[in-house]
């Protein structure tokens, strides 16, 4: 699984993150007249920076003419001779069917769409309607969609934090970090109690929103730079990295994290549930990041059945 995690966090890097809106990816089109001879759209597809170019109809369609579609014209594939064609108006050449999409189109559908297309066309850039005219690459669509559907897979869908595969494969990837003197990793797990008692005397509905106040809470309560995600239905899981940890300082910084979290998480409406809190700190004789959680869930593992809860 590790290996997987690695390949879709790369693909979500490859793309630049994630890109909800096709208006995130879009750069301006420029856009000639009908009538503009091709010996003029010559001169500006020299310039490496113009992929394509925007050709506005006498009935206020959009035409697109493409590199790709400029340089078979030029070669004759459009039935042209390129001395006939530097005198003939670019509508000639166009293609006045491109893909057009508003600009606030999610990344996911416009791919879709620009992958239904079929034959040369299926590679043009997109069309994007807004206040001017735009583009967008249908290349730069896909990179999207796959980082937007590698981000789906590594969080959850209701808090939107990252999920037990990301938080593992983050808390392997910081491990290295913890070789430097005074570097500690610390693990926060968060256990709600009785979650299965708040989903079935309020309902479902109200136990997703319980854990969404929980999650921004608890987010709220933690270290700019802290990773934090749900491991489970009713649990989560968050990596800080603590620097300058000298025994006494890690030991008050630990106690320290415990009491805001307490305050932070204690029910604050009648339907909320009491949390159990476990903040375990790496050490020198740590056996890598899996023995960190192991300690940690044993640590829970013992509060429930002691029943301890920040009530």
């Amino acid at each position: 699984m590790s290996n997987d995690v690695d390949m879709l966090v790369r693909a979500a890097r490859a793309a630049g993150g994630v890109h909800r809106l096709v208006a995130d990816l879009a750069v301006d089109l420029a856009v000639v007249e009908p009538q503009t001879p091709m010996s003029e759209v010559e001169l500006l597809f020299r310039s490496p920076h113009v992929s394509c170019l925007g050709v506005q109809g006498d009935d206020e369609r959009i035409g697109l003419l493409t590199r790709t579609r400029f340089a078979d014209a030029q070669t004759g594939r459009l039935g042209f001779g390129r001395a006939v064609l530097s005198r003939r108006p670019v509508v000639e050449v166009a293609d006045f069917a491109p893909l057009v999409v508003d600009a606030g189109t999610g990344v996911v559908e416009a791919a879709a769409l620009a992958m239904e297309r079929q034959g040369a066309a299926r590679y043009d850039d997109v069309v994007v309607r807004s206040a001017t005219w735009a583009s967008v690459a249908t290349a730069d669509l896909v990179l999207s969609l796959v980082a937007s559907l590698s981000a789906r897979s590594l969080h959850d869908p209701l808090t939107r934090l990252p999920g037990r595969e990301l938080v593992r494969h983050t808390l392997g990837t910081w491990w290295p970090m913890t070789r430097e003197p005074g570097r500690r990793l610390l693990l926060v797990v968060v256990d709600v109690d009785g979650f299965g008692a708040l989903n079935a005397t309020h309902g479902a509905a109200a136990g997703d929103d319980f854990l969404v106040r929980l999650a921004g809470r608890l987010s709220g309560a933690l270290p700019t730079g802290t990773l934090v995600g749900r491991t489970g239905s009713d649990e989560f899981m968050a990596v800080t990295l603590v620097t300058g940890a000298t025994p006494d300082r890690l030991a008050a910084h630990v106690a320290r994290l415990d009491q805001d979290l307490a305050r932070a998480l204690a029910p604050q409406r009648g339907d909320d549930r009491p949390v159990r809190l476990v903040v375990e700190a790496s050490h020198p004789a740590t056996d890598g990041p899996d023995a960190l959680v192991a300690d940690a869930l044993r640590r829970m593992h013992v509060l429930k059945r002691g029943a301890a809860s920040v009530a």
